[in-house]
C-alpha cells in the first residue's frame, strides 16, 4: 500500500481517510520515546556528532520568534498553517526546498508567521514512524524548538515505513539542536499535554474530510481570519507566494 498520490501529495492510506492512523508498536523502538544513553544533555549543532544539516537550520532560524508550533511575529498579517507528516517523503520536498525562501522572504521581516501542525497519517503496515516523528515534534515545540527539530529530521529523513524514526535517530536529532534538552523532550513526547495536541490536530483532519486528504496541507489566515484552504501536496513555491502576496495587501 503506498501512500503517494500521483497528484503530489502524501495521501492518507484508504482504510484511514479522514482518520488518524497508527496501527501499532510492530517497526521501530514501539510508541514511546526514549533517549539514548549517553546523549548529550543540552543539544549543540556545532558539536562534532552534530547531523547534516544542524549548523544551518540552527542560522535559518536564528533571531526569529518561536513560540510552541508556531515560528514568526506573533502579530504577523499573514499566517500559513501547515499539516505535515514527519515521515512523508513529500513533506520533506516541500520543507527543505521551499521553507528556507519563505522564512527569509516573509517570517524574518515579519510579514507571515507559520504554524506546524505535525499529523500522523503514514504509519499502516505496523510502522510507528509518523507517530513518533510527530510526538517528538510537539515535545520540542514545549521548548519552543520545533522548526529547527522538524527541519533537521527532514535534512536527514530516512525512508517511509523502515522503522528510522527509532529512539537512536530522535536522539541525535535532538542532540543536533542548539539548546535543546533531550531527555525533557522525551518525558514531553510521552506526556498528556502532547497528547491533547494530537487529539487537537485529529478532529481537525476528522471534521475536514475533504480537505485534509493528505500532506502537506496548507491554509492560509489573513489578520484574525478564519483558515482558507490552499491546498493539498507539494506546491508550487512562485504560486504560494503570490498568494501570500495578495494577503499582504
Amino acid at each position: 500500500m503506498s501512500g503517494h498520490a500521483s497528484n503530489g501529495q502524501a495521501a492518507l492510506p484508504a482504510a484511514a481517510a479522514g482518520a488518524h492512523f497508527s496501527v501499532g508498536a510492530t517497526g521501530g523502538d514501539g510508541p514511546t520515546i526514549k533517549i539514548v544513553s549517553g546523549t548529550p544533555k543540552v543539544g549543540h549543532s556545532a558539536s562534532p556528532s552534530a547531523l547534516l544539516g544542524a549548523r544551518a537550520v540552527a542560522k535559518l532560524f536564528k533571531g526569529i520568534h518561536q513560540r510552541g508550533l508556531v515560528l514568526g511575529r506573533p502579530k504577523a498579517p499573514v499566517m500559513l498553517i501547515e499539516y505535515i507528516d514527519l515521515q512523508c517523503p513529500l513533506c520533506q520536498e516541500f520543507e527543505t526546498r521551499d521553507l528556507a525562501p519563505l522564512v527569509k522572504k516573509y517570517v524574518r521581516p515579519g510579514k507571515l508567521k507559520i504554524t506546524m501542525q505535525p499529523w500522523s497519517i503514514l504509519d499502516y503496515g505496523g510502522g510507528d514512524d509518523s507517530l513518533r516523528g510527530q510526538k517528538a515534534t510537539i515535545a520540542a515545540a514545549r521548548q519552543n524548538k520545533a522548526f529547527n527539530f522538524a527541519e533537521v529530521l527532514f535534512d536527514n529523513q530516512g525512508v517511509e515505513g523502515t522503522g528510522w524514526m527509532n529512539d537512536a535517530m530522535i536522539s541525535k536529532i535532538a542532540a543536533s539542536v542548539d539548546r535543546l534538552r533531550p531527555y525533557k523532550l522525551a518525558k514531553d513526547a510521552n506526556g498528556r499535554a502532547t497528547r491533547r495536541v494530537i487529539k487537537s490536530i485529529t478532529h481537525w483532519a476528522k471534521t475536514h474530510p475533504t480537505q485534509m486528504t493528505g500532506t502537506p496541507t496548507l491554509y492560509l489566515v489573513r489578520g484574525r481570519g478564519r483558515p482558507k484552504y490552499y491546498g493539498t501536496g507539494v506546491p508550487r513555491l512562485a504560486k504560494l507566494e503570490a498568494a501570500i502576496n495578495a494577503l499582504l495587501k
